[in-house]
C-alpha cells in the first residue's frame, strides 16, 4: 500500500478503488483459507504427491497446455473460484448455487467489461483451472503486484525476498481444496515458478515440471500487451507502455537465468521441455510425450476428450490478440541480448 501511494501509478477515475479491491480481495481469500484450515486441520497431514507443474516465460503456451491437460480426470487443478475462496472442492454440479462461485463469475464479467480486449489475449473462467499466482499473491510477496501496478519501490523489495513461505502457503491451500479428491494428481501452472524453482522443489520435491519455450522476441511483446490491457483499468490512458516493456524484459531475463541455474542442481528426469511451436503443430503428440516422460496413464477416453477440446479451440473464441513490439519499446536485438543464454540453451535462435 505504501508503494501504491508513494510511487505508484497515476490512477484514472476508479483506479484507486480497483487497486484497493485487489488488496482487500487477497486478504479475504487468505482469511477464507485460515478459516477452512481451522475446520479441516487434518488436511495438513496430506502432502500432495508428484504434482504436474507447467511453467515457462509467459505467452509461451502455458495456458493452452494447462487447459488441455485439465481435461484428464486423473488430474485436479486450481479452479478460478476456488483460488478466490479456498475450500474443499464441492461437487461440480453444485457450483453455480454457491454464492462465492457467483461472486467470482460476476467479478470476472465486470473485469472483462472494463477490458474487453483481454478475452482474446487471456480469457479466465470461474469454473476452469487458473494459475498458482492467484494463491501465491495472497502472501503479498509476488510478481503479480509489480506487474499489475507501477510500484518500483515494491519491486525492489520483492526481488530481495524469499517466496518459500508463499509456496508453503500454496501447499496448504491445495491440500484444503483437494481434501475430497486426495487420490487425484495435482495439475499446477504458473510462469512465475521459473523464478522460484528451488522453493517449488523444497515444498514439492517430487514435482514433474513441464517448461514451455518460445522465442522471447515474440513472447515479451505479447506479455507486455496483456499487462497494458489490464493496467488500463486502474491507469486509463496514462499507462506507460515502455515502462511495462522495460520491467518485463528485465524480470523475465532474470527469471530465465535463475531457472537455468536452478535446473543445473535439480534432477533432470523431473523436467520436460516443450516448444510452443511443437505443441501447436501436434498437441496430441505433445500430450503423449508428457505422459510418457513422467509415466502418467493416458486413456483412449481422455485422448478423445483432448481432441475435442483442440477442435473446439476455445482459446481463439474471442478473436486475435493484436499488438506491436514498438509500442513497448522492445527492440528484437535488445531482447536477444538479454536472453542470449536462454536462447542458446534451448535452441531458440
Amino acid at each position: 500500500m505504501n508503494a501504491l501511494d508513494e510511487d505508484g501509478p497515476r490512477f484514472a477515475p476508479g483506479g484507486r478503488e480497483f487497486a484497493w479491491n485487489a488488496v482487500v480481495g487477497a486478504l479475504v481469500s487468505r482469511l477464507t483459507l485460515v478459516e477452512g484450515l481451522r475446520k479441516h486441520a487434518d488436511v495438513l497431514s496430506r502432502t500432495p504427491r508428484r504434482p504436474l507443474v507447467i511453467t515457462g516465460i509467459p505467452r509461451t503456451g502455458t495456458t493452452a497446455l494447462h487447459k488441455l491437460l485439465s481435461v484428464d480426470p486423473q488430474f485436479q487443478g486450481l479452479e478460478k473460484w476456488l483460488t478466490v475462496f479456498p475450500q474443499p472442492r464441492p461437487p461440480r454440479d453444485t457450483w453455480t448455487s454457491h454464492v462465492q462461485f457467483q461472486a467470482t463469475a460476476a467479478g470476472l464479467e465486470a473485469f472483462f467489461r472494463s477490458a474487453p480486449e483481454m478475452r482474446a489475449a487471456h480469457n479466465i473462467v470461474a469454473d476452469e483451472v487458473d494459475e498458482c499466482l492467484e494463491i501465491l499473491k495472497q502472501g503479498f510477496c509476488s510478481n503479480l503486484w509489480g506487474s499489475s501496478f507501477r510500484v518500483p519501490q515494491y519491486d525492489r523489495w520483492w526481488r530481495e525476498q524469499s517466496e518459500l513461505p508463499a509456496y508453503r502457503y500454496l501447499a496448504k491451500t491445495i491440500s484444503l481444496i483437494g481434501a475430497r479428491d486426495s487420490e487425484k494428481t495435482w495439475l499446477l501452472k504458473n510462469p512465475g515458478h521459473l523464478m522460484q524453482l528451488p522453493a517449488l522443489f523444497e515444498v514439492f520435491p517430487d514435482a514433474c515440471v513441464v517448461q514451455t519455450h518460445r522465442d522471447p522476441v515474440a513472447a515479451l511483446p505479447s506479455l507486455a500487451s496483456v499487462l497494458a490491457m489490464a493496467r488500463r483499468i486502474s491507469e486509463g490512458e496514462q499507462v506507460d507502455r515502455h515502462e511495462i516493456g522495460r520491467r518485463e524484459l528485465d524480470n523475465w531475463a532474470r527469471a530465465s537465468e535463475a531457472a537455468i541455474a536452478a535446473r543445473a542442481s535439480l534432477p533432470n528426469r523431473q523436467f520436460l521441455d516443450i516448444r510452443q511451436a511443437d505443441f501447436h503443430a501436434d498437441p496430441i503428440g505433445t500430450m503423449t510425450r508428457i505422459y510418457g516422460h513422467f509415466g502418467f496413464g493416458l486413456t483412449a477416453e481422455t485422448m478423445e476428450a483432448m481432441r475435442r477440446r483442440v477442435k473446439q479451440s476455445p482459446e481463439r473464441a474471442y478473436g486475435a490478440h493484436r499488438y506491436t513490439q514498438d509500442e513497448f519499446g522492445l527492440a528484437p536485438a535488445a531482447i536477444r541480448e538479454r536472453f542470449s543464454r536462454y536462447m542458446t540453451t534451448y535452441g531458440l535462435h
